[in-house]
């Protein structure tokens, strides 16, 4: 196992097998638990077209108590205003229902893979739009969506509030808006979806309600699945980053996911750190720099092996 960074300890999942379904699982021992999730169908695309301001509201895939929403805001690692701005551009999907902002980067040559990415409960911002600049230096064409009708919270209470009055289907609309995208805009590219906190079990459920246009999931403390039946529909590999001092994303669900995904035979593989919630954001009151640097590392191998 690769030596761990200082200030982030890895339990990693060994796994067995070259993939999908049939290849086996075996964790460091997590307690036991379930999780809760939920899912809902999705509606068709229609069309596609750049534009300039924008709007989307969306849906929740676990409730917030007031515990998580008085997380906060990180005052030492702010995000710099003078740091590079994002190297992509704005644009709409148009979906059934309105228009859904999205945010694309693309990579220099052709894409070697497209990445579907999923924003935190926070909503599109500066951040996660420099996430898919970094993964459009790494070649993938990346689209970050807005599952927020272009609202961006400021504090906890907001991102709560946010995340609460989302709406299931317009959001399921918005991910198969941005796979459709991606799989006409990739050069028939491998793709993957990636999401953090909210945007991690949005990741999931992306995958699993469109199975057939995912090759590969990566889920940063984000709601788990256990319904094994649905879970045996992934047709790739999936990435879990799990942090040991999570209070939402707990141990026990992240051992029973372990486990859920282990009897549906998805080769999957975790990396639980000691570190809390929203690790990797470094605009967070819970960031951990060595923890989110090794997070990210693992997840960029992960991604050049899948696509």
């Amino acid at each position: 196992m690769t030596p761990t960074p200082k200030g982030a300890r890895v339990a990693a999942a060994i796994r067995a097998g070259s993939g999908g379904r049939g290849s086996r699982t075996r964790a460091c021992p997590i307690p036991r638990g379930t999780p809760e999730s939920r899912s809902a169908m999705r509606i068709p695309l229609l069309v596609l077209t750049l534009a300039l301001p924008a709007l989307a509201q969306e849906h929740v895939h676990g409730a917030v108590s007031d515990k998580d929403a008085q997380v906060p805001v990180n005052q030492k690692h702010p995000i710099d205003p003078a740091s590079p701005r994002p190297k992509g551009q704005d644009l709409f999907l148009q979906i059934q229902g309105g228009q859904a902002k999205a945010y694309v980067a693309r990579p220099a040559a052709k894409p070697r893979g497209a990445v579907l990415v999923l924003h935190e409960w926070w909503g599109l911002n500066e951040w996660v739009k420099s996430m898919a600049d970094r993964l459009a230096s790494d070649g993938y064409l990346a689209l970050a969506i807005d599952l927020y009708k272009g609202k961006v919270a400021t504090d906890p209470k907001e991102a709560g509030a946010l995340m609460g009055q989302k709406d299931e289907k317009w959001g399921d609309a918005v991910e198969e808006g941005g796979l459709e995208w991606l799989k006409s805009n990739a050069g028939g590219a491998k793709v993957a979806t990636l999401g953090w906190c909210m945007g991690g079990g949005e990741s999931l459920k992306t995958s699993l309600n469109d199975p057939k246009d995912v090759n590969a999931t990566v889920i940063y403390y984000g709601m788990p699945v256990t319904d094994v039946d649905r879970l045996k529909t992934l047709r790739g590999p999936v990435l879990g980053i799990w942090a040991d001092k999570d209070g939402w994303i707990t141990p026990d669900k992240v051992k029973a996911f372990d486990d859920a995904l282990t009897r549906a035979g998805v080769k999957h593989e975790f990396h639980a750190y000691d570190a809390d919630h929203a690790f990797a954001n470094p605009s967070g009151g819970k960031y951990n720099g060595p923890a989110a640097a090794d997070a990210w590392q693992k997840t960029r191998t992960f991604l050049a092996k899948s696509l």
